[in-house]
């Protein structure tokens, strides 16, 4: 394993550097806001940060691994297609914007736009697990994937902000515990989901959760989730011209 510390680095020279080493494992410390790390990364590296990381986090990645020990700003996961990127701690907003493969597990809160424009196609599945909240907006514009938000650390506000699956048009949002009615977009669909029968289609994400996090699978299986999917994948079919709806 190589490690740098970042101290040593201005943004360029650390980029640079990152890109010229050859060990699969790489360990940066001391991050305090540099942006684009692990970005456009096609490979199955391992990319260890301790500390606070700038916008666009793992941005367009194509294959890594990355694990922060600390914060993410915004954009984390940014139109990501593959690899996994696992933050022990929060993020900001818009974190998993267009992903379109991959998986990005939060242990704690998400900002506003959680997975806004997240798509899947063909075998490229994405998903995002929440520990915590999220803010206003939370798979907005969705087109596909899985995102989970579930709450266990924390539980002085809403699950949710307000919009909570506005405009989205195809995927899967699973909301753990009580979430305000007023909060979720009036063009979803809800349904109830207890057990593991029911939950079968996320269980394998929840086992990840638990296992990145050092949580018990079990405790998160005691409240019921509610699953949001799009009451019409055509919402917005009577804007474009010839439409009969």
């Amino acid at each position: 394993m190589t490690i740098l510390d970042a101290v040593e680095y201005d943004q360029d020279a650390l980029i640079k550097a990152l890109d010229k080493i050859d060990d699969q494992e790489i360990e940066v410390v001391h991050i305090n806001g540099q942006r684009y790390l692990g970005c456009g990364w096609k490979n199955s590296k391992t990319l260890i940060l301790r500390g606070t990381a700038g916008n666009n986090l793992g941005a367009f990645a194509e294959g890594p691994h990355i694990v922060l020990y600390g914060n993410g700003q915004e954009g984390v996961g940014n139109t990501m297609s593959e690899g996994q990127i696992v933050i022990h701690g929060r993020v900001g907003d818009i974190a998993g914007y267009g992903m379109r493969g991959g998986g990005l597990y939060i242990k704690e809160n998400a900002g506003y736009r959680l997975g806004i424009h997240m798509k899947a196609y063909l075998d490229k599945q994405p998903v995002i697990v929440v520990g915590g909240r999220a803010g206003a907006f939370a798979g907005e514009y969705m087109a596909g994937g899985t995102m989970i938000i579930l709450g266990i650390t924390e539980d002085s506000q809403p699950l949710v902000g307000p919009w909570c699956g506005t405009g989205m048009y195809d995927g899967a949002i699973y909301l753990r515990g009580k979430v305000p009615e007023h909060h979720l977009a009036a063009n979803t669909e809800r349904q109830v989901l207890q057990g593991d029968g029911q939950l079968a289609p996320i269980l394998a994400y929840l086992q990840q959760y638990a296992d990145y996090f050092n949580y018990d699978l079990e405790e998160i299986l005691r409240e019921p989730f509610i699953r949001l999917t799009p009451a019409d994948k055509r919402l917005y079919g009577h804007m474009y011209t010839g439409f009969v709806g």
